[in-house]
């Protein structure tokens, strides 16, 4: 409580003083116990690092003030609060944590390159790798081949990855990607057409790359960067530059590995990508600001990753992300697409609440969130931000204890439902629409702030809308075989969700308060951290919310209701019309099949001839 207490005091001041700085930490469990399948070092406590004292300057040489600001706001109570931090994770083994070390960003000096860790080729991917090399032999290519980032990181833990970028150091994509065919070509094999995604210097796409595939292996092809500002510019001139200049210019040092081709062997030119791989740190190559200025929507990829893997945060990355500059470039210079590629990583990675609670820590919630009606920004407040994380939290929990996930859950529906436990509190907004049309302010978000499917809308906002139906199955526990098949025919597939979803808000301490309490947002922000009475309030309440869903779930399985949505009417429009006599359709018609299905309903074996005999006698 002490610990929580000296965080939220220094996240308080900040915001007072408008930086909205804040310091943040993520999950750090799943990793270190893939990590120690793979072999790979254990998490060590982290210490204090290294940097050259040039953090918070951005590329051009200028200090961020509001970096400086919301720094000194937090530092103050930062040794004591981290100090406590580690006692605690002593007890309670890991949770999350805050991350108070440096960036080294020093450029000269020092190897160009250090050969650590392993990674294991597959048969397919060597047999690329070596075409490759053919490719480079036949023409007598100047150039090194290295593989970079994500499919390195992942190789030195042990996952496969399918996500092969291409590094080079004196080509462009498209040039050796025409080399590649050519090649393919001459020794009598199947050539694919190369594909190219053009620089966007203002939407920060700095680079051109070339995609194609080679023995049915997708790759990406580009070529290093370094690059120059002009005076008068911060979109940058792109030039050729070494693998060291690449790394120090990716988001993330886990991202800046390299894999190098030609000699075989992991690169880590930031000289802390692989321990910060090892100890389960995010943090940028260069200063966050300088990093984030580039593109801004590393920003979200350090949400992203910290989530995925249960990452620590470097403390500095929360002031950075805070700085009113970074934020405005957040806005401003970043696709909406690439903002929901980024949202949809993170509601499909290993913990959604905690990418939810990292963004809010962030305070960026109202620009990830962000549409053209005035009242629907303005309902994107800490309020909103706690109703957000506790509820993605508590749904996070009951999927833990609901014992029939395996068989209903899929992708899909893991999406819909982090979205609506998300969104919640915007559940009840309207958005203007086209022509002045008012249209759920759920789906408008996730349309238009995140450009994800018009379905991942649509469904959303139907799981919202079916909660009040969800709400007479929960409080009718015997409920008839008429009452949930009409129930749930209206609420289609989607129905354990809005099941679930209503159940914790019925049930859990604070989801259902005018505003959720300070205490269920601090517990939805560190779990672990939270007073003994509070998690075990929380945790009483999420059970006895799985208990409510499985009642429902097991009333639903004994009156055979599954798919019932799925059942068509006994009888058709031409039926009732030859029942009738009637010459035309309308309203009556409706009711007629309308009035079959719920005959079904209360008797699964009645019969078409039945049901028409019925609508002969009127009902009766």
């Amino acid at each position: 409580r002490t610990r929580r207490a000296s965080w939220m005091r220094a996240r308080s001041t900040a915001s007072d003083r408008g930086t909205g700085a804040t310091r943040t930490i993520a999950r750090g469990r799943a990793l270190r116990r893939a990590l120690a399948r793979a072999g790979g070092g254990g998490r060590e406590t982290t210490a204090a690092g290294r940097r050259d004292g040039r953090d918070g300057v951005a590329g051009d040489g200028t200090r961020g003030a509001g970096t400086a600001r919301a720094r000194a706001d937090f530092e103050s109570a930062a040794e004591t609060a981290a100090a406590r931090a580690r006692r605690a994770r002593v007890g309670r083994g890991g949770g999350m944590r805050f991350f108070a070390g440096r960036v080294d960003a020093r450029r000269g000096g020092g190897l160009e390159g250090a050969t650590i860790g392993e990674v294991r080729c597959t048969a397919k991917e060597r047999e690329v790798f070596d075409t490759l090399l053919a490719v480079v032999e036949h023409f007598k290519l100047d150039v090194t081949l290295r593989v970079a980032g994500g499919w390195v990181r992942d190789k030195l833990v042990g996952r496969e990855s399918d996500d092969i970028d291409v590094a080079l150091d004196t080509m462009l994509g498209k040039e050796f990607a025409e080399k590649v065919n050519a090649y393919l070509e001459a020794q009598g094999m199947e050539t694919k057409g190369i594909g190219v995604i053009q620089s966007n210097p203002e939407q920060s796409k700095h680079l051109e790359t070339a995609t194609m595939r080679v023995r049915d292996v997708w790759l990406d092809l580009v070529n290093l960067r370094s690059e120059n500002y002009s005076e008068d510019s911060r979109i940058p001139e792109m030039q050729f530059g070494t693998a060291k200049d690449d790394a120090f210019r990716r988001d993330l040092t886990i991202n800046a590995l390299f894999y190098n081709i030609n000699e075989k062997k992991v690169e880590d030119f930031t000289e802390r990508g692989i321990e910060d791989l090892s100890r389960g740190v995010v943090r940028t190559p260069l200063p966050p600001r300088t990093t984030f200025l580039d593109d801004p929507l590393r920003i979200l990829r350090a949400v992203r990753f910290a989530a995925r893997f249960g990452f620590d945060v470097d403390e500095e990355i929360g002031a950075s992300a805070s700085d009113p500059d970074v934020q405005h470039a957040l806005k401003h210079k970043v696709s909406r697409e690439r903002f929901g590629k980024e949202v949809l990583g993170m509601l499909k990675g290993r913990s959604p609440a905690d990418a939810v609670a990292l963004m809010a820590a962030f305070k960026i919630s109202p620009i990830v969130l962000q549409v053209p009606t005035q009242s629907v920004v303005d309902a994107v407040t800490d309020a909103a931000d706690r109703l957000s994380q506790y509820s993605t939290r508590c749904v996070e929990g009951a999927l833990e204890e609901i014992a029939s996930t395996d068989a209903w859950m899929d992708e899909e529906k893991r999406v819909w439902l982090y979205l609506a436990s998300w969104l919640l509190p915007y559940r009840e907004l309207q958005s203007d629409g086209k022509k002045g049309k008012k249209v759920p302010a759920v789906g408008d978000i996730i349309s238009n702030a995140l450009k994800l499917r018009s379905k991942d809308a649509e469904t959303t906002v139907h799981v919202h809308e079916s909660m009040a139906l969800a709400k007479t199955l929960l409080t009718n526990k015997d409920f008839t075989r008429l009452e949930g098949g009409l129930a749930l025919r209206k609420m289609g597939e989607t129905w354990r969700l809005a099941v679930l979803l209503e159940a914790l808000c019925a049930v859990v301490p604070g989801m259902s308060d005018a505003e959720v309490p300070t205490w269920a947002g601090e517990y939805a922000f560190e779990p672990d951290a939270a007073p003994a009475d509070v998690r075990e309030r929380v945790a009483a309440g999420v059970k006895a919310a799985v208990s409510k869903f499985e009642a429902v779930e097991q009333r639903v399985a004994s009156l055979e209701l599954n798919e019932c949505w799925e059942t068509k009417p006994p009888v058709t429009g031409q039926d009732v019309m030859a029942a009738l006599n009637m010459t035309k359709g309308g309203p009556e018609l409706k009711k007629w099949i309308d009035k079959s299905v719920e005959w079904a309903l209360e008797n699964p074996n009645i019969t078409k001839e039945e049901c028409v005999e019925k609508i002969k006698q009127g009902g009766h």
